[in-house]
């Protein structure tokens, strides 16, 4: 059974459209998981709430975490045992080479999530408890998990028989003042990507030693059919084109100065 889960959750993952959710067939019947598909369109630019994250060092504010710094959100459930924890493993090993002033917060959309669920999905998957200081990894009340969910779109349902959950596999990103600016969807994000959707979470009010990144992101484009950036193809003819220009211009240089050797 949990093979089967696993088998869903990674066809997601790896689909080459994020919106094109399939049915996932359990032995207890179809499910429809398209019913968590995210509207992205309704919440870019959108604000998420203050919620109050419960962690193992205390209670902690979301908004004070932030504290005006990009930043990548994650929603998992600490039981899980197929994408989560590959998710959270693969943003642990990738904020590693990225700069230390991004922020990554995971947090558990499951009510009945507890400490020590928690303690061991981070044992398990980031191999500490003691995170770094730009990690906060932690609960929700029931209420906040509401509050929080709803505000950038994220849905989910429990399959009680097959004691899972249907979520999206998407990992947030977030302004420094909060605001969702990126989705980017699947268990194993580039490190390319993961970078750039920083950078575009940042964009409203770039710090003035990012602009060379910034200038960097400017080549590229988010491409929502494959979940990732992509170098901007007009780019690429402008290149051509300029290419094109030059060599044309060469060779006319070329032959007047040929003529001249030939006719003195």
């Amino acid at each position: 059974m949990k093979l089967l889960a696993l088998f869903m959750f990674m066809t997601l993952a790896f689909a080459r459209e994020p919106y094109e959710y399939g049915r996932y067939t359990s032995y207890y019947g179809e499910q429809d998981v398209s019913v968590v598909k995210v509207q992205e369109e309704l919440f870019i630019g959108k604000p998420v709430p203050d919620v109050k994250v419960k962690t193992l060092q205390g209670e902690k504010s979301l908004r004070e975490f932030i504290s005006g710094k990009p930043t990548a959100l994650l929603f998992a459930y600490y039981t899980c045992d197929t994408v989560c924890p590959i998710t959270a493993e693969n943003l642990f090993k990738t904020s590693k080479k990225l700069p230390e002033e991004y922020r990554y917060v995971v947090l558990s959309f499951d009510e009945r999530d507890t400490l020590e669920h928690m303690k061991g999905f981070m044992l398990k998957n980031f191999h500490t408890t003691d995170m770094p200081k730009n990690w906060l990894v932690g609960l929700l009340s029931k209420e906040d998990i509401r509050r929080l969910t709803q505000s950038v779109g994220y849905k989910f349902y429990f399959i009680d028989r097959d004691k899972i959950f249907i979520h999206p596999n998407v990992t947030l990103f977030l302004s420094p003042e909060g605001k969702v600016m990126r989705y980017l969807y699947g268990a194993f994000l580039r490190e390319r990507d993961v970078s750039l959707a920083f950078l575009d979470a940042q964009r409203e009010k770039p710090s003035i030693n990012r602009i060379i990144d910034l200038a960097l992101l400017a080549c590229y484009r988010y491409d929502h059919a494959r979940s990732r950036y992509v170098i901007d193809p007009t780019l690429i003819f402008a290149g051509i084109g300029m290419l094109g220009l030059v060599a044309t211009f060469s060779l006319a240089y070329l032959y007047n100065r040929h003529r001249k050797e030939v006719h003195p």
